[in-house]
Order: C-alpha cells, then structure tokens, then sequence
C-alpha cells in the first residue's frame, strides 16, 4: 500500500516537471518574441515629443502667433499657442484646439504647414517603472512647422481696428467690418470685423465675434455697385459719360405697382453727376441700355458671383443669379446694387480693378512661407486674374469718384487734417431683405463706403461697412467718416504713412487757415490776398469745391467745378429717422417739433438748399 502511495507521488513529480519543462520550452523557444515584446514593455515606455508649431507673422516680421511650453499644475511640460497682439487681426489669424489643429483663421488654412511632424522617443525604466537617465532605446526627433509671414501690417491694423471699433460705437450699428488693400498687388493690409475676441482668452469659443465678415458676409451692396454699372457702361460704349438723362422728378414709374426712386429730385444728370448724387434712377437707365446679356458678363468678370479663392477659410461666393432667371426689373434694379449678393472683400477688390487701371487682381493674405530656419520656401507673388476695363474706363471712373468725395454725396470724408490728400469713392446704403416678409425692410440697412487713397494714382483701397447703424443710416454719414478717420490715422502714422515726409511734423501756414469752398473764384481770390495765403486753381467751373496744401509754397490749390443744384426733398409723411436721412445729404441744420410724421416742413419742396440752411419741421400723429 505504502508502495503504491510512493508510484502515484512519482507519478505526479514526474508529470509536474513534465509540464515545467514543456512550459519553459514554450516560453523561451516557442514563444520567445511574444514575451520579450511583453518584458520590454514593462521595462520600457515610448512618448510623443510635439513638434514646434510654426509662428505667424505680421508683413514686417512682428509675432502674431507663437507657441510656448510651460510646466502645467501636475509638473509636466505642456505646449500653449500665444497671441501676443491680443485681439488684433484675431479673426484673420485664428485659434487652435486642444489636439492642436487649427480651427478657424490662417491656422486652420495653413494647418499643415504650420502643425509640424511629431517625433517619438523610447525611455528605459527600471523595476519599479521609473526612468533610468542616460538610457534610451531609440527615438525620432519632432520636425518643426513652417512659418508663415502675412501681408498684414499690425500698425495699420491697429489704426483700423480703433478707428471701426468708435463708429460701431457712435452710430450704435449691429457690427462693422473693414478692409485695406493694396489696389496694386492683391496684398491684404488690414481686415477686421467687430466686435471681436481675444484669442488668448478661455471663453474665445465660436460666437459672433469669431466672423471674418470680410469674407463670410454676404449682403446686397446698394449704390457702391454703380462703379460696376458705370465701367461696363462705358468699356461698352453703352452709354456716353456725358449723355444727360431725365431725373423724372425723383420717381421713375416702371409700371403702376412699380416705381424707382431717389432720395431727392436731382434734376437731370449725366453719368458723372448721378454717381456724385447716387441716382437709382439713372444707373436703371444705364443699365437698360448696356443690356441684360452684356452686363451680367461684365458683373462675372468683375468676380461676382464666385470666391475670390483668398487664403482664409469660409469664404462666401455671394449670389448672382443666371438671366433665365431674372425678372422684369432684376436689370434696371441690379444696375443701382438691388437683386445681387457681393461679399465685402468681392466689393473691394472691384474697386481695386478702377484704382489700378483696369487689372482685377488675386487677394491674398500671405506674404512668405519659411522654414524653421528662417529660409524662404515660398514667396508671393502678385497674381493678375484678368483685365476687366482699359486703363481708359478706370482712369474715367475714378474721376467721377472723385466728384462722389467733392460734390456728393461723400463730402464727409473729405478731411481738414490731411490737406494735402484727395480722396475718390461711393457711398452705399442698402435696405435688408426679410427673407419671413419677402420683402425690403425699411427699418434695417446695410451702410458702406469704398475709397481710394488718393482718388488718382491710388495707394490704398479701403472698404468699411455698418451692419444696421441707428444714429445715422446712410454711408456718407456713417461709413464715410470711419473711412476718413482710418485714413487719418494711416497717413500719420510714421510706420505705415506712404508719404516721403511725416504729417505730423509738416506745419502749415496760418494764414491759410480759411476755409475757402463755396466760394467763388473772383471771392476766392480777394480773400486769398487779404490773408496772405498763396492759391492757384485747377479744373474749371465757377465755385470752388475742395481744396489742398500746395507745400512747395505754403498755400493752397482750389478745385473749381460748377455745384450740382440741391433741392429740399419732399418729406411729407416720413419718419423724423427717414426724414433726418433723406437730409443728412444735404448738410442742412434740422429744427423739428411734435411726434409721428412730417406734417409740414419748411423749405418746401423742390426749393433750392445752399449748404448749411436751416430746415424746420413739424411732425404730427396720424389720428
């Protein structure tokens, strides 16, 4: 018995170390890889080394974007992108997440090439995991991101930025959006929307304030369209400049629910004194004579109606709708900026085709693409997309939007800081649509201003846009004075200023202190002699109309021209806003009384207006 019990123990021993033996044997020689792979892995760990993001660059080599690492509250080493310009340019740049991707702006566009190739690295750790210095089993080093330069200056950012920031304010609009271009090469040298954001802060998640509406809006521009009308006009031959066409007393009756209006009875016009006066009436005309066919040709090779293809994300095409597709109306209507959606930068750069002698040109934002080492990988260059009119046309146009700054309805950009600078542009005021009411709503406008700086050899193109202003409506009183006050500031500013000398250290005579528009030649002139103030003239006409700083000798150069006659619109039955605004473009004074609607006004209608008269009205409940 004692026997057998001692067999079955041997038995067991045997099997047991039959079965360790074959174990071990599959382990080390069976199984070998799968448990070395496991060994080493306790004994060893790999971790992601981030590559650097790539910096972002204002056009003259100042940081708008630039990553840092810092310890985080665990102790660890972590990578935050920076802003250090704050709020500037935010929009234009844009925000990263927290897989550091781009999200909106330049870094999102140009997330590739700024994001980098991460690297890895193999640590040894010894039995209790932790990590033996000095030993490594291998690795890969990060390859840093490109840098990108823009064409973006950060002074005159900042001068836009200030300048749109106080007239949101002052006429207490919805939002505002401006832009500065070089007419010449396409190169984007300020944009910017408010309100904005700080992209350093946490809160700075998708809202608003996040909107490029430069490029993401899109609006019916109004009368700034007629720049559009009038070159394909001309370039066609449709129209002669100076053909004069009926005002037909302010009210064109189309058919009988069917009426185009002005704000005003301008009389009759030719091309250039509708432009100055912003008359919807004659652009219909103009545009009925260049023809359906030819002016929706002409609108597409201004760039309406597709994306400009600008380096930034969410850029809108607007709408251009094909002819099968237009209605009775959509011709003359389109001919003054109705039944078409343009985005700003769309807008600004047909402007730029005038100002540069006819060429549209490619914007862009980006300037240089370079290495981590500072070399250049690409370089920008000027990219002309077609022409759109002779240098003929252009040179035409932008003297009738010259007279829209002297003699229109643009007189409020003229500035007396800069007497030197004559500035060209248009007005432009829109009423929205209401896609619920499918139909205009007279309560809410869309007021802009393009111009050029100066209005012949032109520098800078600057566009400024309010998004429904309340104190004031219409662009010559609103976007006109943003665009004078950027301009202001551009041209004194020394850093970014394309005059040869600094404003700000130019003095002027004080004899030619005086301010001489309105007057005649013959008054002029007296004057000018009592004062002792040198002046000479340029262009013809009877009244002078602006005027400039001639610095070689301390005087002043008078522009004549023969004033446009203003009327006092008839304003029985108008709102005091609408009333105020159909006004405004006159530059009268305004006394009213009493509530609800003009009952009575004096001047009375049709009556001649000369500059600064007094206007009186009485307003009265309808019962």
């Amino acid at each position: 018995m004692r026997l057998e019990r001692m067999s079955w123990l041997f038995v067991i021993f045997a099997a047991f170390w039959v079965v360790l033996i074959f174990r071990t044997f599959q382990i080390q020689v069976l199984e070998e890889e799968k448990y070395s792979e496991m060994a080493n892995s306790k004994a060893r760990d790999r971790i992601i080394k981030e590559a650097e993001r790539g910096k972002i660059f204002d056009r003259n080599g100042r940081v708008f974007a630039e990553s840092i690492q810092e310890k985080n509250k665990d102790g660890y080493l972590e990578t935050k992108r920076l802003f250090p310009q704050g709020f500037l340019a935010s929009q234009v740049i844009g925000q990263i997440g927290r897989d550091r991707q781009g999200l909106s702006g330049a870094e999102l566009f140009f997330d590739k090439d700024l994001r980098g190739i991460d690297g890895w690295e193999t640590r040894v750790l010894n039995s209790v995991r932790q990590i033996q210095a000095g030993r490594s089993a291998g690795g890969k080093s990060p390859i840093p991101g490109n840098n990108l330069v823009l064409t973006i200056d950060r002074d005159m950012q900042e001068v836009v930025e200030n300048a749109l920031k106080d007239g949101v304010e002052e006429y207490e609009a919805e939002s505002g959006s401006a832009v500065v271009v070089d007419p010449h090469t396409g190169e984007i040298l300020a944009m910017a929307s408010y309100p904005t954001y700080d992209p350093n802060a946490p809160s700075a998640t998708a809202t608003r304030a996040n909107r490029n509406d430069i490029i993401s809006l899109s609006f019916e521009p109004g009368s700034i369209f007629k720049l559009v009308t009038a070159s394909s006009a001309i370039e066609t031959h449709s129209v002669d400049p100076k053909t004069v066409f009926s005002g037909e007393g302010g009210r064109w009756m189309l058919g009988k629910d069917d009426t185009i209006r002005d704000t005003h009875d301008h009389g009759d016009m030719d091309m250039t004194q509708a432009m100055a006066m912003s008359s919807n009436i004659v652009f219909a005309k103009i545009a009925d004579l260049i023809g359906k066919e030819t002016f929706y040709r002409y609108v597409r090779s201004f760039g309406f109606g597709s994306k400009t293809f600008i380096e930034l994300p969410g850029e809108e095409s607007g709408r251009l709708k094909p002819t099968y597709d237009w209605s009775g109306r959509t011709l003359k209507t389109m001919g003054f900026g109705h039944e078409v959606m343009v985005t700003p930068l769309q807008m600004v750069m047909a402007f730029s085709a005038i100002a540069n002698g006819g060429k549209l040109m490619q914007p862009t934002i980006v300037r240089e693409l370079r290495s981590p080492d500072n070399e250049v990988i690409y370089k920008n260059k000027p990219v002309e997309v077609r022409r759109v009119v002779s240098e003929k046309t252009a040179s035409t146009v932008r003297s009738m939007l010259r007279e829209v700054v002297e003699q229109g309805t643009a007189k409020s950009v003229n500035s007396s800081k800069l007497p030197g600078i004559v500035f060209g542009g248009k007005t432009g005021t829109a009423e929205k649509y209401n896609q619920e009411l499918h139909r205009y709503d007279h309560t809410k406008q869309v007021a802009s201003f393009i111009g050029l700086a100066p209005a012949e050899n032109p520098r800078y193109v600057c566009m400024v846009l309010l998004d429904d202003p309340k104190t004031r409506t219409v662009g010559g009183l609103t976007a006109g004075p943003v665009f004078r006050k950027i301009m202001e500031g551009i041209y004194y500013h020394p850093a970014v200023s394309p005059l040869p000398y600094n404003l700000a250290r130019v003095s002027e005579s004080k004899n030619c202190e005086t301010d001489f528009v309105g007057l005649s030649k013959s008054n002029a002139l007296s004057l000018s002699r009592s004062k002792g103030c040198p002046v000479s003239f340029e262009a013809d006409g009877s009244v002078v109309v602006a005027s400039k700083y001639d610095f070689s000798n301390r005087g002043l150069v008078l522009r004549l021209a023969t004033p446009f006659n203003s009327k006092m619109p008839d304003l029985q039955g108008l709102s005091l806003k609408d009333a105020l605004d159909a006004i405004g473009e006159l530059q009268a004074s305004v006394e009213y009384e009493g509530k609800g609607r003009v009952s009575s006004q004096t001047p009375l209608p049709d009556a001649p207006v000369s500059r600064g008269a007094k206007c009186k009205l009485i307003l009265t409940e309808r019962g």
